[in-house]
């Protein structure tokens, strides 16, 4: 029986990556490198902003200032402020669902907060904020997952993930849980659905609409009982 539900947020709850791809094509951009946003998003879907750097000086050879990080944080903060919207229909779907439900990120809790506060949806959040920085390992590592589930004090079989990147995906099921796939997020490309199943999506939503077929069947909209 399912009894709560573990929402990523970036890509998932809200519009954020496609955000976040941009400024840092922007930033990356002066330092040499190119890259189309679909090309970007296929190369790292779900990945730190630290490893994704590490990856590019290495392979690409580009060479970014000690400070690049902070450079990128403030550039993803501006954009963020005037473009961040929730995606679309998860505005209704996310206030719909009665289902205890909780955030589970790669990103900081600040971050979560300052997102969910952006789209009007923090009042909406009855559970908790769980982030990467929590624990020793950040996704697709399962650590994020295990200290969810403890902490929540439930068992794999009583939860349900919504993801939509294959990062996101390989770390709930490494923990042992079952994954809706999501592709409702405007990075998202051709392909992807089967880049989600691959990494073991259990279940593919291409949109709320279907997410929120896919939770009602599961009881979610209904009010819980003790």
């Amino acid at each position: 029986m399912l009894k709560h539900i573990l929402f990523d947020n970036d890509g998932t709850v809200v519009d954020s990556e496609i955000i976040a791809v941009r400024s840092t094509l922007h930033v990356l951009r002066q330092y040499g490198f190119r890259m189309t946003e679909q090309e970007y998003s296929h190369r790292f879907p779900g990945l730190l902003e630290r490893d994704i750097i590490a990856i590019i000086s290495r392979e690409y050879d580009i060479r970014v200032p000690e400070n690049y990080l902070d450079l990128l944080r403030a550039a993803h903060a501006g954009a963020f402020e005037f473009e961040l919207r929730a995606i679309p229909g998860m505005t209704s779907l996310f206030r719909k669902v009665r289902m205890p439900k909780s955030m589970v990120s790669n990103a900081s809790v600040r971050h979560v907060e300052q997102c969910l506060r952006k789209v009007r949806l923090r009042g909406a959040l009855d559970g908790h904020i769980f982030s990467a920085e929590h624990v020793s390992n950040p996704k697709p590592h399962p650590d994020v997952y295990h200290h969810a589930l403890e902490k929540l004090g439930l068992q794999p079989a009583d939860v349900l993930v919504v993801e939509d990147s294959p990062v996101g995906v390989k770390a709930a099921k490494s923990a042992g849980l079952r994954v809706a796939g999501f592709l409702g997020a405007a990075h998202i490309h051709d392909g992807h659905d089967t880049l989600l199943r691959d990494a073991g999506a259990d279940f593919i939503a291409r949109d709320a609409k279907a997410l929120g077929k896919l939770l009602e069947g599961f009881g979610a909209f209904e009010v819980q009982r003790p």
